[in-house]
């Protein structure tokens, strides 16, 4: 049996011409390559460098510090993004600012509430960030630990009021000037009752004549809670208070120009209460307009000089305005007319004390004073805290851009 020859390829050796110029082209291809590999790279690093120039390294820069705590971009941007919810675009900018103003707040109240001794739980985090299914990040994570620290140091401040403490049950008006208080004083010496009375010269009838069993402490006005503490039992106290915003006030009207369609050129005064608004009539005989105005007008800063402008029969101002305007005469101011429907401040409380005694307060009462005991807490360590803003115009327009 004959072997079976194996044929072999016949080797042909290349020119030494020929190798060189295949090697130069296999070093071109490797460099072509390592060129390209090279290249996008590069396009790869440029990309990541832009990325993170322009979309995470600002969200780790520090844009407020309260107390030494610093907080970021991306925090802030978190925050955004829970509390504007679906608020207007056009808003944003004001939410903005008191979305960090909330930040800084409740920072002090956290560190505050350790301070006291009150400590959140991771646990305890955790477990309301999963019963509210929200997304646990940082601010997340504080967001809960204050409402949760908040919570107990009210407890904690409740638990502190003492079972016994010293309430008054009195009667108040709202009236708007101090001669219809001494008619309503008058009245009540004469044996009528403030809640009757109220009818008729009340200037806010949202405030409830008859106040049950309140303790000084929560009395808007020091000087209502003075005479509650000082009166005798159905002793009356009449109480000046320029900061009362009451639903009474006097027009001045004159119209100085009317044109064939009957549109009228107005200019008006909106006085506190009908002494001022008389007053201010007498001094117009004599006097400019704009001067009167500006002494006794409660929307000056509405018009200038007091000049409303021109108005049409179908321009409505306020029901009181309108039944008098069209009706004048040229350049006759009207008499003062009363207007219930645009506010107006200063005023005068008529208060009378029904009883005085030391009694345990209503759960009402007690919450009240422990929301009282925590602003005043909260009031201390604000003015203590330490606040570094960082958050610049542009800064802050970025991180709205960020969130919407």
């Amino acid at each position: 049996m004959t072997k079976k020859r194996h044929h072999h390829k016949p080797h042909i050796p290349l020119s030494s011409h020929a190798e060189s110029k295949f090697q130069k082209h296999a070093r071109r291809q490797r460099m072509i390559a390592i060129g390209g590999a090279v290249f996008l790279g590069v396009i790869v690093l440029v990309v990541a460098i832009g990325l993170y120039i322009d979309r995470i390294a600002p969200m780790n820069e520090t844009i407020l510090r309260v107390n030494g705590r610093s907080f970021t971009m991306g925090y802030y941007v978190d925050a955004l993004e829970v509390y504007s919810g679906s608020v207007d675009p056009s808003q944003m900018n004001v939410i903005a600012d008191s979305i960090k103003s909330q930040i800084i707040r409740d920072e002090i109240v956290r560190q505050g509430a350790a301070a006291e001794g009150i400590v959140i739980s991771s646990a305890e985090i955790r477990e309301e960030l999963k019963s509210a299914d929200v997304k646990d990040t940082r601010m997340m994570r504080d967001l809960v630990e204050v409402s949760l620290a908040s919570t107990q140091l009210h407890e904690h401040l409740r638990a502190q009021i003492p079972a016994q403490i010293e309430q008054v049950r009195f009667e108040i008006m709202l009236v708007e000037s101090r001669s219809v208080a001494t008619q309503v004083e008058a009245a009540l010496a004469g044996g009528a009752s403030m809640v009757d009375l109220s009818e008729a010269h009340s200037a806010n009838p949202n405030i409830p004549v008859v106040q049950d069993w309140v303790p000084y402490e929560l009395l808007a006005n020091s000087e209502v809670a003075q005479a509650c503490r000082t009166l005798p039992p159905n002793g009356t106290a009449v109480i000046h208070d320029p900061t009362a915003s009451k639903n009474v006030g006097y027009w001045l009207l004159e119209v100085i120009d009317r044109d064939d369609a009957g549109a009228i050129h107005v200019r008006a005064i909106l006085a506190a209460n009908l002494e001022e608004a008389q007053r201010a009539r007498e001094r117009l005989e004599t006097e400019d307009f704009a001067t009167v105005a500006q002494q006794y007008s409660q929307i000056y800063d509405m018009a200038e000089g007091g000049d409303f402008g021109w108005f049409t029969p179908d321009d409505a101002v306020t029901e009181a305005f309108d039944a008098v305007a069209f009706d004048l005469e040229l350049g006759v101011v009207s008499e003062p007319i009363r207007e219930t429907e645009v506010p107006t401040s200063g005023g005068h409380w008529v208060v009378r004390l029904l009883e005085r005694e030391e009694r345990a307060p209503s759960d009402s009462v007690a919450d009240a004073l422990a929301s009282t005991a925590f602003d005043e807490w909260y009031t201390q360590l604000s003015q203590q805290a330490v606040i570094e803003d960082l958050l610049t115009t542009e800064k802050k327009q970025w991180a709205i851009q960020r969130a919407m």
